[in-house]
């Protein structure tokens, strides 16, 4: 080998390392390099090579290559460059969705891990870990989570021997997205995403591996409503995924920022986004879908109310639809086309249409789909043309059929973890249970709505329940006026916000609160279970609290108390006052306060979690079994808590 090839190759190397890939590629693919080469270096630059096409989402090209070094292998007798071979293959097969080929590969590979190796035992651990990795892989894209994580745990398991390598980076990555996409454990999603990024840092070859864990990172704080986190980290990881050229990966986080703006309500920017990722997919040779940036470009239309220019892009879908027609297609493209059908009838002027647009929503909702989206859309465009009918006639059989499906909708969007869709309509719920005046059902979907987003640390959720629980119990004694006033469904109608509701669920926009402040703390008590004080701690002045609320203090925590336990409420008002009470047997914990009810519920969570150690615990069991009356100086530590928590407010609040 000439000096010239040998610093060619070298010069490959290191412009992978820098993240040069076309220009790493264009060296590599000169087969004349290498003629002269042993079989060690060779099989090194070739698995450099399969590397590249694996960056670049080049999978047919990966797949070829991955034949052409398992029949070198197979010819010179080398089981390891024959699983190398077999390991390109299975990668570019799984991209393309062809599992049944893959598995068959998986069984080859397997065996020859299984006979007997003359090599470095980390060598022959490096592709067990592999092996599993495949394994993985293929039972995740074929919806398998439980077996993709069981053998993502044997991967993991090799840490200590193959840490700084891309294959326990890769490892981290997949499980961060089981953790998000199967099992809605979105912290241990972080977890894995901080770990995989740590060690992309720390490996050769590493542009890839750094924009695929600030993907998932931005994936997973989608979970959490935390949009301009997620845009960040989608940011970074659009601009090295253009670096390396990974057109597929750089269309994809175009139409998923594309989303985001959309959900926020930015729709120039979404529209922005959306286009560049059309024109991108449509660029390029290689097959890329154009489906779904043309599915999301007409929804976008439908929101701005340009019907014209929606029916422009469907029509293309339909275009494209019936190009594809049985060969190659996305199971679930076919419903996509007719969800976009539905929607066009939908938005007709005719009543015809609009009637057909509920009869083909109906059966995309019973219709099974590996595409749940289809299900969400389908349903809450159905029940906005639902209310429609139903504030035209007032029939309550309407109502009825709306909560059926919005109870279906619920069902969806938990079992998808599409928390925004669940919250929301939970807050839809209350908002229907206003329209026949009921207080308590409306005010128990949003304590529900609200237990969930702080259950998952979506805090920005939380924060848009809490708000609307309070504007509810402000209007609480208009909604009585109303009702014994006999008031309209129009009147009903707009005190409700259903209009504004049922928009935002349309338009998949998170409309934020308003800004929330701190309350003012006013008293916080430990009450038995039998409705008798144990402690009670003033932060006002005694006379006016005595003045404004004592006199019918404890009969209102009383009365709340045996509303608590029947109808899953969490807050209460009395006068000027909001009364927020936790169980914790055998006690209740009541906070009152005056303003808003957000702060003040992170601030009661953490009393409760510090008062429930074992040193103020046991005092507090000690003062209840013995009947006595806590004075919160007999008992330094709690004074010191409660101080902390709501007089000096070291708490860390969300």
């Amino acid at each position: 080998m000439s000096y010239s090839e040998l610093n060619q190759l070298i010069l490959a190397e290191k412009l992978f390392d820098t993240g040069k890939l076309d220009e790493t590629l264009e060296i590599l693919n000169d087969e004349s390099l290498y003629e002269r080469l042993s079989l060690q270096q060779k099989s090194h630059f070739q698995f450099l090579k399969g590397l590249i096409l694996f960056y670049q989402f080049k999978n047919e090209e990966l797949i070829k290559l991955g034949e052409e070094i398992f029949k070198e292998g197979q010819e010179l007798n080398d089981k390891l460059q024959s699983f190398d071979g077999l390991f390109f293959a299975i990668i570019g097969l799984s991209q393309t969705f062809k599992f049944e080929e893959a598995h068959k590969l998986i069984e080859k590979a397997e065996a020859l891990l299984k006979l007997p190796h003359k090599t470095s035992e980390i060598k022959l651990i490096r592709r067990e870990a592999r092996l599993s990795l495949l394994k993985s892989m293929v039972y995740m894209r074929s919806n398998n989570l439980d077996l993709g994580e069981k053998f993502l745990e044997k991967t993991l398991g090799f840490a200590k021997e193959i840490e700084n390598t891309f294959e326990m980076v890769w490892a981290n990555t997949l499980m961060a997205r089981i953790m998000w996409q199967g099992k809605a454990k979105f912290d241990l999603a972080k977890e894995y995403c901080t770990k995989a990024l740590l060690l992309a840092k720390k490996i050769k070859f590493n542009h890839y591996w750094i924009a695929v864990s600030n993907l998932y990172f931005a994936l997973t704080n989608l979970w959490f409503c935390e949009y301009n986190i997620s845009l960040k980290h989608y940011l970074t990881s659009l601009e090295l995924f253009r670096k390396i050229n990974n057109i597929r990966q750089v269309a994809s986080c175009l139409n998923d920022m594309g989303d985001i703006y959309a959900t926020i309500g930015d729709y120039d920017i979404a529209l922005k986004y959306y286009q560049e990722s059309l024109l991108l997919r449509e660029s390029q040779t290689q097959d890329m879908s154009i489906e779904i940036p043309l599915f999301n470009l007409g929804l976008m239309a439908l929101d701005y109310g340009d019907n014209v220019l929606a029916q422009k892009y469907f029509n293309r879908l339909e275009y494209v639809y019936n190009q594809k027609k049985g060969s190659g297609m996305f199971l679930f493209y076919p419903l996509m086309f007719s969800l976009s059908k539905a929607l066009m009838l939908k938005v007709s002027s005719r009543t015809r249409d609009k009637a057909k647009a509920e009869e083909s929503l109906k059966e995309i909702i019973e219709t099974d789909t590996i595409w749940p989206k289809s299900h969400i859309i389908a349903i809450i465009h159905l029940c906005d043309l639902l209310l429609a009918e139903f504030r035209q006639n007032n029939n309550s059989e309407i109502l009825d059929e709306i909560n059926y499906y919005v109870a279906k909708l619920l069902t969806i969007a938990e079992e998808q973890h599409s928390y925004l869709v669940f919250c929301e309509a939970f807050i839809l719920q209350a908002k229907l249970a206003l329209l026949n005046f009921e207080m308590k059902a409306a005010r128990r979907f949003l304590t529900q709505a609200q237990k969930i987003a702080e259950s998952y640390g979506i805090k920005r959720l939380a924060m848009k329940i809490s708000y609307e629980h309070d504007e509810l119990l402000k209007k609480s004694k208009m909604w009585e006026n109303l009702k014994e006033s006999g008031a309209t469904l129009s009147e009903r109608w707009k005190l409700a916000g259903l209009n504004e509701q049922m928009e935002n669920m349309v338009k998949n926009r998170m409309i934020a609160a308003p800004e929330t402040s701190e309350e003012n703390p006013v008293s916080v008590l430990i009450i038995t279970e039998g409705g008798i004080p144990l402690l009670s701690h003033s932060f006002i002045e005694i006379k006016e609290f005595e003045s404004h609320l004592f006199s019918g203090f404890l009969t209102t925590i009383n009365y709340f108390m045996k509303e608590t336990f029947s109808e899953d409420l969490d807050r209460f008002v009395f006068g000027k006052y909001t009364l927020l009470m936790k169980s914790v047997a055998p006690f209740f914990i009541c906070y009152v306060y005056e303003g808003e009810s957000y702060y003040a519920f992170q601030r009661l969570k953490s009393f409760i979690e510090d008062i429930q150690n074992e040193g103020i615990w046991q005092i507090l069991i000690r003062y209840f079994q013995a009947n006595r009356f806590i004075h919160l100086k007999e008992i330094p530590l709690l004074e010191s808590v409660v101080t902390e928590t709501f007089i000096v407010k070291n708490v860390a609040l969300n």
